[in-house]
């Protein structure tokens, strides 16, 4: 079979550009917008989230989302607070903790172990069609990439098994090098993945500001701020400020 499940039809030279930009720009602040065009671009992907789950608890290091309905929204909070407990993948995880084996799963792979609610919740009541997850693991971190589709987009392409292994293993690689580079303080943060205004609103959000505060420290409109809180809300995925710092590991 062809490289359509990644190129779409594009050709190398896209794939590599972007695939090369990621690389490049790990361990900085730039590598969010880059591992964005990748998943746009190449992997097509409706809405995709990184977890670290380094402890018992996940944590969340992306969290983007395409789709502008509010039903997907605060779906990555669900997951934090407690939605990862009945995750089919859990066992599969902890086996990644021993083999140190990529693990690759689609959707198919995980309904049959899936419970009802959980796959209402996450699933079937927001119309996702399609889901792939790939478990990777280093001597610093454990991380779980999903990549999902939505119905009115349809499933995802998909090529032969040894191509897609290999092209998930460099996936999972370049993001455990990027997440566990010390060269950025706050590298795990998903803000990176917004703007400099959005970031900055959210950031000062995180810190207790009202839209108005906001407003007078950065010398725009009140208006102008929840513009911007609004359209950082729609990429990460949320519709709330406790979910902003549930995703930001505020407590």
């Amino acid at each position: 079979m062809s490289l359509e499940y990644y190129l779409n039809g594009e050709g190398p030279t896209e794939f590599l550009t972007l695939l090369s930009a990621c690389i490049s720009t790990a361990g900085t602040d730039a590598f969010n917008s880059h591992f964005l065009g990748m998943i746009e671009n190449v992997i097509r992907a409706d809405q995709c989230t990184i977890f670290s789950f380094k402890t018992a608890r996940p944590t969340c290091y992306l969290s983007y989302n395409k789709r502008k309905l509010k039903s997907v929204h605060n779906l990555a909070q669900k997951y934090l607070r407690n939605g990862f407990k009945n995750d089919p993948l859990r066992a599969e995880i902890d086996q990644v903790r021993t083999s140190r084996q990529t693990i690759v799963r689609d959707l198919v792979d995980l309904k049959p172990n899936m419970p009802p609610e959980y796959l209402k919740t996450f699933f079937t009541s927001i119309g996702v069609t399609d889901k792939i997850s790939i478990i990777g693991v280093n001597a610093a971190d454990l991380v779980v990439l999903n990549f999902y589709r939505f119905e009115e987009n349809g499933a995802f392409h998909r090529s032969d098994s040894d191509l897609r292994n290999k092209f998930w293993e460099a996936i999972v690689r370049i993001v455990l090098l990027h997440y566990g580079s010390t060269t950025v303080s706050d590298i795990t943060s998903p803000l990176h993945s917004l703007s400099a205004r959005e970031k900055s609103i959210c950031t000062a959000m995180l810190r207790g500001m009202t839209a108005d505060a906001i407003a007078w420290e950065l010398d725009i409109s009140a208006d102008t701020v929840k513009t911007y809180r609004r359209r950082a809300y729609e990429k990460l995925g949320i519709n709330s400020k406790s979910a902003l710092f549930e995703l930001c590991h505020r407590h």
